[in-house]
């Protein structure tokens, strides 16, 4: 194909969702303001907390780009020289080494920002003897968010929901390489049968708000749609077509985020809008943004970092420094303190990472659990009579 939705183009996206989701937890709204008088000039304080909101879209992109690129890895590295679907050997090692691969992403980040939260700002929400160790352990494996016990930071629940992820993936994958568009029934049907009202907004929660960016990514990875939605060409002009293309998915984009806060689209589409909104972002940003120079190489440079800068970045705005952070007064200056003190957080977190050689440790133990897990599985031979 001419395009390609390349590693750089995912950073550049993660680098705008990034900004974005500092900008929504930071200024989104009045309680998360720490009783502060914050100057949304030259916005009024309603218009600034309406299009700061709507920036909670990263959510959902973050999703996106994480179906997209497991199944990407999973076409790349289990299903080569014809083979359609993964058996039971190619899931567990995909899941092993993908569960091992994102608790030790999060695990540095963690143990920096929770010592540093017990022991200099006394900020301990696990509380005390046994109880600490459960509760610490579940937060730090990524399961605090489905099992309901504290959180360090409230924002940490998104660990839970990208176990989720990981853990549907496969079978998704399954089912779309057999059914294709069927695939997005037990994402669109089955909930409604449930729960008749399990798309309105009031509903749901951060375990199912997205759970249909993981059929969409998939199927996007797969049949290479955001490359094709690319190349498709209105006029045989290049650039009058870039332009229509423009204003016809401007136009898009901004409906999807007008419907989404209206009434009737929180009551009857949420949970559709929620994961459609991420991938028309998502197309806009690979259409209109990512080739743009410099600005790419910036955003790209973010985007390395989004990870860490997410798992910190709510310490430094909410436990560490929230009156610093909001005496600032201003809400640019606001956020670029609590992206810039994030950004060297997490540059940190990344140079201990290289230094005690922590992606190696943790690619070895992926590794020889992925073994030990297949060894487990493996069907004992039968005996010859």
């Amino acid at each position: 194909m001419k395009y390609s939705f390349s590693k750089k183009d995912t950073l550049v996206v993660k680098g705008i969702a990034i900004i974005f989701l500092v900008f929504y937890h930071c200024l989104s709204k009045k309680e998360r303001l720490m009783g502060y008088d914050i100057s949304f000039a030259p916005l009024s304080q309603y218009r600034a907390f309406y299009i700061f909101d709507s920036m909670n879209v990263c959510v959902g992109t973050f999703a996106f780009l994480s179906a997209f690129g497991l199944m990407r890895t999973i076409n790349y590295k289990y299903l080569k020289n014809g083979k359609e679907r993964l058996d039971r050997s190619d899931s567990s090692d995909f899941l092993v080494r993908r569960i091992i691969s994102l608790i030790g992403a999060f695990f540095i980040p963690y143990i920096i920002c929770t010592l540093i939260s017990i022991f200099a700002f006394n900020h301990n929400p696990y509380g005390e003897g046994s109880v600490f160790v459960l509760n610490m352990l579940c937060d730090m494996l990524g399961l605090a968010g489905v099992l309901g016990t504290p959180l360090m930071v409230e924002t940490w629940w998104y660990m839970s929901f990208a176990l989720i992820i990981i853990g549907l993936v496969p079978i998704t994958a399954n089912l779309y390489k057999k059914h294709g568009l069927a695939a997005l029934i037990p994402y669109l049907v089955l909930p409604i049968l449930i729960d008749a009202k399990f798309y309105n907004g009031a509903n749901l929660n951060n375990m199912t708000r997205w759970l249909l960016t993981i059929p969409l990514g998939i199927m996007f990875a797969d049949s290479n749609i955001l490359e094709k939605m690319k190349e498709f060409t209105i006029t045989k002009n290049k650039i009058i077509s870039k332009l229509i293309k423009f204003v016809i998915w401007t136009v898009i984009l901004l409906g999807l985020f007008w419907l989404r806060k209206q009434p009737w689209g929180w009551t009857y589409l949420y949970y559709v809008i929620s994961s459609v909104l991420p991938l028309v972002f998502i197309y806009w940003l690979y259409e209109f943004v990512c080739g743009i120079k410099i600005l790419n190489s910036i955003l790209a440079f973010l985007g390395k970092y989004s990870s860490d800068i997410f798992f910190m970045h709510t310490f430094i705005r909410a436990v560490w420094f929230p009156d610093f952070t909001y005496s600032l007064k201003y809400w640019y200056a606001v956020f670029a303190f609590v992206m810039v003190a994030s950004l060297v957080m997490a540059i940190a977190a990344d140079l201990l990472r290289k230094l005690i050689r922590w992606d190696k440790l943790m690619g070895l133990i992926g590794k020889k659990s992925s073994e030990f897990v297949s060894w487990l599985l493996k069907e004992p031979e039968k005996e010859n009579a």
